[in-house]
């Protein structure tokens, strides 16, 4: 129920942020992907958030930048929350953004995590997905 309620506050902390643009749904990006396993990625400026199958995983984008046109790398920092075992921990992600068409990109990212809860244990997840910038 925690893991819930956390997933609904991140949510809204999202979309909290993009009336203060000229209109409603101004640089929010949305679409789906693989990160906590399958589900819907959302960003809104520099905050990143993924709510899956297996948890949620929010992140603040610090640094980006052009590597060409087309393409953009990044690094930022989160958190994530797993809905069943109940992990918690910190992560570093660094990826690229692609922009395939019009208001279209697809991201790749590499993300080194440290569990928190339970015993500490450090690791590196990956995420992939498809986005669409209204």
């Amino acid at each position: 129920m925690k893991t819930a309620i956390f997933c609904i506050i991140c949510v809204l902390s999202l979309f909290s942020f993009a009336h203060a643009e000229d209109y409603a749904l101004k640089g929010v990006k949305l679409g789906f992907g693989f990160d906590r396993d399958f589900g819907i990625v959302g960003s809104i400026g520099n905050l990143n958030g993924f709510i899956g199958n297996d948890g949620v995983s929010v992140d603040y984008i610090f640094n980006k930048d052009k590597l060409t046109p087309e393409i953009d790398w990044y690094i930022g920092a989160g958190g994530y929350g797993d809905w069943d075992g109940g992990d918690a921990g910190v992560r570093l992600p660094v990826g690229a953004e692609l922009g395939f068409a019009q208001r279209w990109d697809a991201f790749a990212q590499l993300m080194p995590r440290l569990r928190l809860n339970r015993s500490p244990e450090f690791g590196i997840d990956a995420a992939i997905g498809v986005r669409y910038r209204f």
